[in-house]
C-alpha cells in the first residue's frame, strides 16, 4: 500500500474514531448559557459555549461528557452516535435552599448557624410596590417591626428589631449592602418628613435580604449591629444570553382618611361676662364662634386639601454574561408626587456591577451606584406654618382657598392673623432637598490554597445634600420680609473590609471553618448652615439679599474612625453538630484614650437532631435543628460628647470668643456600653417539607447606657449632660410557620406563611435619683405629652399631662372644679404591641397569581395629639356639646365626692381637655390588608411570537383596608419619623400627613 493510500485509510479510521458533537447548552426557560463548561470526563480535553450557548467538541463513542455551569447542576452524558447533543441545566436548588448570606456577606450553611435569621427573595420584596427598601420588610419578618411617619413623599420609616437596646441612642439596625455598611440616618428635627436614607436603594436592584436579628447573628459587624443588621444583597450579572428587562408601574394614592371635624360652629373666640352669657370675638383663627345660620356655606378644609396623586415608577435593567464574567446594568426613575399639592419625591438610580474571574483562582469586582432625588415638602406637626395646624385654623365658614388679594399678596381673614395659609405656603414658601450620591465597591476574591480564601473589599458613601427653607413672605412676625435657611452637607464614609476563611475536614466526621478579619471605617461629615431673616430687594430670595447683621453661617465637622480585628470557628460534626465562637476588638476614636479597645464574643450551638439520631419512627418528622447561642456586642459613644460644647457668633458685625455655651457638657470618662443575648430556638420540617416550623426564645440586656442630654438639676452648674448609666431588657418568642397547602400537578399551588412576634421592652435601671428619660424633640402639640423611657416600665412609654391625684389615686378637684394639671411619667403605658402577627399566602394556577399580606398588630397604645389639636381649636367633632355641663370625676381636698360641675366651652377644652394626656391615650391595636397583588403571565408560546422572552401583568392594591377602634385615621404612626432617637415618636400622632392607600397597575417584560 502506497504512502497517500495509507494517509487516506488513517483518516477515516480518525473520524470514526472520533466524531464531531455540536449542540447547545440552556438553563432555566431554555436560555442560552455562554461560558457553560463542557469536558470530556477522565481527560483535560474541552471547551465552553459561545455567546449563545453552542459548542462543539470531538469526542469517540463511549466518551463520558460533562457538563457544568456555577449554580447549577452537573450533567453527564455518554457519547453514542449522537452528533448533536443538547443539554439543559437546572438550578442547584439543594445548594440555593442551604445556603444564607450571613455577616460581612460571607455565605454559610443555615443549617449550622446558631441564631436565629430569615430571609425574603426580589419577588417577596417587591410584591407589594414598596418604594422605601425598608417598607418592603413589613409584616413580612418575626420581630421585625417598620412604621412609617406619614404619607407625605419622601417621609423615613423606622425600622427595629427586637424592640430597643438604647434609651437615648439609635435603634436602628445596621444596613448592609453587599459587605458593606451603608448610611441610614435620617435628618432631625420636627418640622418636614425627612426621608431615611437606606430608601436610595432601588428595591428593583436587590436580589435578596436577610435580617440578622440579635447581638448574636451580627456579633462579626460589632459597634453598629448592637440593633441587629439588615443584609442586602444586590443583583449581579447572570451568565447567558444578555437579557433586557423592563418594569413598569403607574400608581394612584389617596389619603386613608380625616378626622372627623364640627361645621355647626364658626369663627370667633367666647368671652364669658360677668352675667354668665357668651360674646364672641370674630378676630381669631378659633372655631369657638357662634352657631352657624342655616343655609351658610361651609367648608371641610381637611377633606378639600388632599387630592389624589398619581406616580410613575420605571425600571430597565440588562444582564448578561458568561462563566468568566458577568455584568448587571440597571436604571431606575422614580416620579412620586404626594397628596399634598406641590409635594413630591423624584429619585433616578443608576447602577453597574461585574464580576470577572480572571483565573481559577482570582476574581475582581466592581460596583458603581449612583443615585439623585429631589425631594419639595411643606411643613407639618407642630412646626409654625405647618400645612396640618394652619388647616384647623380656619373656620369652617371661611374658605380657605380664597387666599391671594388682586396684587398677589397673602389675604389674612381676620386683623393681625399670625400664620399662613397653606396653600400660599406650599405655594410661596417652597422646601426642598436635593441628593447626589454615589455608593462604590471594589472586591478582590483569591483562592491561595484548597480552602484558603482571602477576601478584600473597599466600600465608598458619598452624598452631596443640598437643603433649603424659603419663606418669601409670611403673616408670621419673625419671618414677614422674607426668610430662608439652607444647609449643604458632605457626607464620606469609607469602608475596608479583609477577610480570610478556611475549611478543612478534620476527619470524616469532624470539619473545621475558621475565619480573620480586620475592618477600618473612615466617617466624616461636613455641614454648613446658612440662615438669614429680611430680604432687602424684593424677588431676588438669596442669603447675599440680606443684610450681614441678620445672616447667621454656622458650619459643623463630625469625624469618626473606627478599627477591629475580629475572628470565627466553627467545628462541626457529621455536618449535623455545630459549635460556633466568634470574637471581636474594636478601637473607636468617639471614646477616651483608655476605655477606646473594647472586646466582645459570642458562643453559640447548633444541632440537626434529624441526622444525629434515628428518628424513623416520626415518620411525620423529616427535619429537626435545636439551637442556642449567648452573645455580647459593644457600642461606643455618639460623635463629640467627650468634651464640653463651646460655640460662638461669627457674621459680619458681631463676634465674640469661644465660650462654654452653659448647657452641654462633655463627659471625658465615658465607657463602652454592652448588649448582652441569650437565644435558644427549634426548626422543624414535616410532612415531606410541606410544613415548616421555626421557634426563636431571646432575652438581651443593654447596659451601662451612654446617656445623651440627660437633665440634671441646675446645681450641678448646668442642664444637659451626657453620662454612663441604665439598662434595658427584652424578652421575645418569635415564631415562624410556613406551610405549602396545595401543590397540585394540574398547576393550582397555595402558599401560607405566618410571622408571629411578642417583644417586651424595659428600662430596668436608670442612674442617680432619674426615674424617666423623656425625648424632647417628641413633644407634641401644646407640649401635652412626650415619648420617654420610664424606670421599672416600658422604653416605650409616655410622659405628659395628668391630674394631680391624692394618696388613694384620686384626683384632687379645685374649688374651680378643675384639677391641677402636672407632667408625670405614665408607668401604665406602652406604645409597642403586644404582639404582631403578619400573615402571607400566595396562590398560583397555572399563570396566573395572586398573593396578599395581612397585618396584625395588637396591645399598643397610640397617643393622638391629632385630636386634641382638634378639640383646643373648637374644630373637633367633641366639641359640638359646648355648652353642657360635666362633673369631673374625684374628690376635693377634704376627701369629699366632686359636685362642682363645669360647662363645656372654650376654657374647657383649650385650658383643661386638650391638655390632659389621658383624654388621648387609646388602643391602637389594627389589622391591616397591606397589600394585594394579582398578576397575569403570558405563556412562552404566546411570548414566542412577540419580540420578548417573558410578559406579565400585575395589578396591586394598598392599604386597602384597615380594622381598628382607634379614633384617629390611622394607629400606624410615627410622628416625627426615624430622626427622633431611642424609643422615637412611635405610636404618637401629632398632625402629620395621613398615610395613603392606593393601587398600583404595571408590567414586566424580558427581551
Amino acid at each position: 500500500m502506497n504512502k497517500t493510500k495509507l494517509t487516506i485509510l488513517l483518516s477515516f479510521i480518525c473520524a470514526f474514531a472520533n466524531a464531531q458533537i455540536t449542540g447547545k447548552v440552556t438553563g432555566a426557560g431554555n436560555e442560552p448559557i455562554p461560558g457553560a463548561s463542557v469536558t470530556i470526563s477522565g481527560t483535560t480535553t474541552g471547551t465552553t459555549t459561545d455567546v449563545n450557548g453552542n459548542y462543539k467538541i470531538s469526542a469517540k463513542s463511549g466518551d463520558v461528557l460533562t457538563f457544568s455551569f456555577i449554580g447549577l447542576l452537573t450533567e453527564k452524558i455518554t457519547v453514542d452516535n449522537q452528533s448533536i447533543i443538547n443539554v439543559n441545566l437546572e438550578e442547584d436548588t439543594k445548594l440555593l435552599g442551604e445556603v444564607v448570606v450571613t455577616a460581612f456577606g460571607v455565605t454559610k450553611e443555615k443549617k449550622s448557624l446558631a441564631y436565629s435569621i430569615q430571609s425574603l427573595d426580589s419577588k417577596e420584596l417587591t410584591e407589594g410596590n414598596q418604594n422605601n427598601v425598608i417598607n418592603t420588610l413589613q409584616g413580612r419578618i418575626a420581630g421585625v417591626s417598620v412604621t412609617n411617619s406619614g404619607g407625605a413623599p419622601g417621609s423615613s420609616s423606622v425600622i427595629m428589631i427586637r424592640g430597643g437596646t438604647s434609651i437615648t441612642g439609635s435603634n436602628q439596625p445596621l444596613i448592609i449592602v453587599d459587605g458593606i455598611p451603608i448610611d441610614n440616618s435620617t435628618d432631625g428635627g420636627s418640622e418636614v418628613a425627612s426621608i431615611n436614607r437606606a430608601s436610595d436603594l432601588n428595591p428593583q436592584d436587590i436580589e435578596s435580604v436577610t435580617v440578622l436579628k440579635g447581638p448574636a447573628a451580627a456579633a462579626l459587624y460589632g459597634i453598629q449591629a448592637a440593633s441587629g443588621a439588615v443584609v442586602y444583597t444586590t443583583k449581579k450579572g447572570k451568565a447567558g444570553a444578555v437579557n433586557v428587562s423592563y418594569n413598569g408601574t403607574i400608581s394612584t394614592s389617596s389619603i386613608l382618611g380625616t378626622p372627623g371635624i364640627q361645621t355647626t360652629y364658626g369663627q370667633g373666640e367666647q368671652i364669658l361676662g360677668s352675667d354668665g352669657t357668651y360674646t364672641y370675638n370674630l378676630e381669631s383663627p378659633l372655631s369657638w364662634g357662634e352657631q352657624l345660620s342655616a343655609g351658610t356655606k361651609v367648608y371641610n378644609h381637611l377633606d378639600n386639601f388632599y387630592e389624589t396623586a398619581v406616580s410613575y415608577n420605571n425600571n430597565v435593567s440588562i444582564s448578561g454574561g458568561s462563566d468568566k464574567s458577568r455584568t448587571y446594568l440597571s436604571l431606575g426613575r422614580l416620579d412620586n408626587n404626594g397628596v399634598i399639592p406641590t409635594t413630591s419625591y423624584d429619585k433616578t438610580s443608576f447602577r453597574l456591577t461585574n464580576n470577572t474571574k480572571l483565573n481559577n483562582k482570582l476574581t475582581v469586582g466592581a460596583t458603581a451606584n449612583y443615585i439623585k432625588t429631589n425631594i419639595s415638602s411643606t411643613r407639618q406637626g407642630n412646626a409654625s406654618g405647618g400645612s396640618y395646624t394652619s388647616l384647623l385654623s380656619y373656620p369652617a365658614n371661611i374658605d380657605i382657598r380664597d387666599y391671594l388679594n388682586d396684587n398677589g399678596t397673602q389675604k389674612p381673614y381676620y386683623l393681625d392673623q399670625t400664620f399662613d395659609n397653606p396653600y400660599w405656603s406650599m405655594d410661596k414658601n417652597p422646601i426642598s432637598n436635593e441628593l447626589n450620591r454615589f455608593m462604590g465597591i471594589l472586591s478582590i476574591d483569591y483562592n491561595l490554597l484548597k480552602g484558603l480564601n482571602l477576601a478584600y473589599k473597599f466600600g465608598v458613601d458619598v452624598y452631596d445634600q443640598h437643603n433649603s427653607s424659603l419663606t418669601t413672605g409670611s403673616f408670621i412676625e419673625s419671618r414677614q420680609s422674607g426668610a430662608i435657611a439652607q444647609y449643604e452637607r458632605l457626607h464620606k464614609k469609607y469602608t475596608s473590609n479583609l477577610i480570610a476563611t478556611y475549611d478543612t475536614k478534620l476527619s470524616d466526621d469532624f470539619s473545621l471553618g475558621l475565619l480573620a478579619g480586620h475592618t477600618v471605617e473612615d466617617y466624616n461629615l461636613k455641614t454648613d448652615y446658612l440662615s438669614g431673616v429680611g430680604f432687602l430687594a424684593p424677588g431676588i430670595f438669596n442669603i447675599s439679599n440680606v443684610a450681614k447683621e441678620n445672616q447667621s453661617i454656622r458650619e459643623l465637622i463630625s469625624r469618626r474612625r473606627g478599627m477591629a480585628i475580629f475572628g470565627e470557628a466553627k467545628l462541626g460534626y457529621k455536618d449535623a453538630l455545630y459549635l460556633n465562637i466568634t470574637g471581636r476588638n474594636d478601637w473607636s476614636s468617639t471614646l477616651p484614650v483608655d476605655k477606646r479597645s473594647f472586646f466582645y464574643p459570642s458562643v453559640g450551638l447548633a444541632a440537626v437532631v434529624t441526622e444525629l439520631a434515628d428518628m424513623s419512627s416520626f415518620n411525620a418528622l423529616d427535619y429537626l435543628k435545636v439551637r442556642a447561642t449567648f452573645s455580647q456586642v459593644g457600642k461606643d459613644a455618639p460623635i463629640g460628647q467627650l468634651e464640653s460644647y463651646l460655640s460662638t457668633n461669627i457674621n459680619g458685625l458681631a463676634s465674640s470668643a469661644y465660650t462654654w455655651n452653659g448647657v452641654d457638657v462633655g463627659n471625658p470618662s465615658l465607657e463602652p456600653e454592652f448588649t448582652n443575648s441569650f437565644e435558644v430556638g427549634a426548626e422543624a420540617r414535616f410532612l415531606q417539607n410541606r410544613l415548616s416550623l421555626d421557634l426563636t426564645y431571646y432575652n438581651t440586656v443593654s447596659d451601662n447606657q451612654i446617656l445623651i442630654d440627660i437633665r440634671v438639676p441646675p446645681t450641678t452648674g448646668t442642664f444637659y449632660a451626657t453620662l454612663n448609666g441604665g439598662s434595658i431588657e427584652n424578652n421575645g418568642f418569635e415564631g415562624l410557620l410556613s406551610y405549602k397547602i396545595l401543590q397540585n400537578t394540574s398547576g393550582l399551588s397555595w402558599n401560607a406563611i405566618f410571622n408571629f412576634a411578642r417583644n417586651e421592652s424595659k428600662v430596668k435601671t436608670l442612674p442617680g435619683a432619674i426615674n424617666e428619660v423623656y425625648l424632647s424633640d417628641s413633644w407634641t402639640f401644646l407640649n401635652s405629652a412626650a415619648g420617654a423611657g420610664i424606670l421599672d416600665g416600658s422604653l416605650f412609654g409616655l410622659r405628659g399631662k395628668r391630674a394631680v391625684t391624692n394618696d388613694a389615686g384620686q384626683v384632687i378637684i379645685n374649688a374651680n372644679g378643675y384639677p391641677t394639671l402636672t407632667d408625670q411619667t405614665f408607668t401604665d403605658i406602652d406604645r409597642q404591641p403586644t404582639f404582631t402577627l403578619g400573615i402571607t399566602n400566595s396562590f398560583r394556577y397555572k399563570n396566573a397569581a395572586l398573593s396578599f399580606l395581612f397585618d396584625i398588630s395588637s396591645g399598643n397604645t397610640v397617643y393622638n395629639a391629632t385630636k386634641s389639636a382638634l378639640a383646643y381649636y373648637g374644630v373637633g367633632a367633641e366639641t359640638t356639646d359646648r355648652g353642657t355641663t360635666t362633673i369631673i370625676e374625684g374628690v376635693t381636698a377634704d376627701g369629699s365626692p366632686n359636685t362642682v360641675a363645669v360647662t363645656k366651652d372654650q376654657n374647657y377644652y383649650q385650658s383643661y381637655y386638650s391638655r390632659l394626656a389621658d383624654n388621648f391615650t387609646e388602643n391602637g391595636s389594627y389589622g391591616r390588608l397591606r397589600y394585594i397583588n394579582l398578576s397575569y403571565s403570558l405563556d412562552k408560546t404566546v411570548c414566542k411570537k412577540l419580540p420578548a422572552k417573558s410578559l406579565e401583568f400585575f395589578l396591586t392594591g394598598r392599604n386597602l383596608l384597615t380594622i381598628t377602634n382607634y379614633s384617629g385615621v390611622d394607629p400606624e404612626i410615627n410622628a416625627f419619623g426615624a430622626g427622633v432617637l431611642g424609643a422615637g415618636s412611635v405610636g404618637i400622632d401629632n398632625l402629620s400627613a395621613p398615610n395613603v392607600k392606593g393601587f398600583d397597575v404595571g408590567m414586566k417584560v424580558t427581551f
